[in-house]
């Protein structure tokens, strides 16, 4: 899709942005409900480009298509994205495990 390799450090990198509530900008610019709505209707469109399990990416999903809607809180928004790195950290650890034992 657009060339995009299914890495996820770009994913976490926005999802960090919403955790933290801010850009990286240096100037304390915040990001507002419709752009953190924005950011995470994006995100859904690359999910399924990832290359992370199945049942990671359907707990990502839901809490993506929750961090998309309306009426939620920067704290609700920020605790989501924190979630999902947490997931998407979990998923690596797997995945760092599963490949590098050999017998």
């Amino acid at each position: 899709m657009f060339k995009f390799d299914g890495q996820t450090e770009g994913f976490k990198l926005i999802l960090y942005h919403i955790k933290e509530n801010a850009f990286t900008t240096g100037k304390g610019e915040y990001l507002t409900h419709k752009e953190v709505r924005a950011y995470a209707r994006c995100l859904l469109a690359v999910l399924c480009e990832l290359r992370i399990s199945s049942g990671i990416k359907a707990q990502i999903n839901l809490l993506l298509a929750s961090l998309s809607t309306g009426g939620l809180a920067h704290y609700d928004r920020s605790f989501l994205a924190s979630q999902m790195l947490n997931l998407l950290r979990k998923d690596e650890e797997e995945d760092n495990s599963t490949n590098g034992t050999f017998f």
